[in-house]
């Protein structure tokens, strides 16, 4: 099975890089030209993509931007170190190229799971002793022009999951017995990585008391601890005992499937005005 990437140009062969990035959970491929003018996308043409064994899988279909319609024609195979997939069109496109401006080929959402970094396969490093060739598939991404030779190149680290982190893990609350206390997990925590917009919700599982207050004690269901799901803000009583409590909030990225827990410690004083001197 042959497939063969090909950038056509009446006169010249074009030149250009080929490149994957996360764009807040949509993976793109781009080609980027180094020269303008109208060139034409060759039928058959082929972007292989691999990713660590067993990290991720990706999409059997893709959505279209340019050139299409693209398809996976070498499905999912694997060597010792990576699995890999390739997509082709039928193209036969013609494209105005300007030099230096990406142009997005398609597209497809971030592979859940995703636990990895996707990278085009670079046509001087091929997969299976540089034939490219993987259980009866070419996934030797070449990018000929019919006029002549290799016209691109692989570019950039390829796309990396990003990861959900918390600028603080552990915040500090405080309140008078039986007060009201309210914050937004959004400010106080800072989540960032992941695909936005964020969801929060009140941590059932996998909540404990924070390492540096390890005695704290959870927070009572009378406390009523609601979260908006979509803003973040929350709102409890405090205790009507004094003391050290904690409480979790989770947050997850849109994907649902990036999630991380912030714990709060929340220090609870006596109320205001108790008790009197005679």
């Amino acid at each position: 099975m042959l497939l063969i990437v090909g950038f056509a140009q009446i006169a010249t062969a074009q030149s250009g890089d080929l490149s994957i990035i996360n764009d807040n959970g949509t993976y793109k491929v781009n080609f980027t030209p180094t020269s303008s003018g109208s060139f034409t996308l060759g039928a058959s043409s082929l972007v292989a993509m691999k990713a660590p064994l067993g990290t991720m899988t990706l999409p059997n279909v893709v959505t279209d931007v340019t050139g299409g319609p693209w398809t996976l024609t070498s499905p999912k195979n694997s060597d010792a170190s990576f699995d890999y997939w390739g997509y082709t069109t039928s193209g036969n496109t013609p494209l105005t190229f300007t030099s230096g401006v990406p142009i997005t080929l398609f597209t497809f959402p971030a592979p859940t799971p995703c636990l990895g970094t996707v990278t085009i396969v670079d046509p001087n490093n091929l997969p299976a002793s540089g034939t490219g060739i993987v259980n009866g598939y070419d996934y030797g991404t070449t990018i000929n022009s019919p006029l002549s030779g290799n016209i691109a190149s692989v570019s950039g680290a390829g796309a990396t999951c990003n990861e959900l982190t918390f600028a603080t893990d552990n915040p500090m609350k405080s309140g008078a017995a039986g007060s009201t206390v309210s914050g937004n997990v959004g400010t106080e925590v800072g989540p960032s990585g992941g695909v936005t917009p964020y969801n929060y919700s009140v941590a059932t599982t996998g909540c404990s008391a924070p390492s540096g207050n390890p005695s704290a004690l959870p927070l009572p269901s009378s406390s009523n601890l609601v979260v908006d799901s979509s803003t973040g803000a929350y709102t409890l009583t405090a205790p009507s005992n004094t003391g050290t409590y904690y409480f979790c909030i989770k947050v997850c990225d849109n994907t649902g499937t990036t999630c991380k827990i912030a714990t709060y410690t929340l220090t609870v004083g006596c109320a205001a005005n108790a008790g009197s001197l005679n």
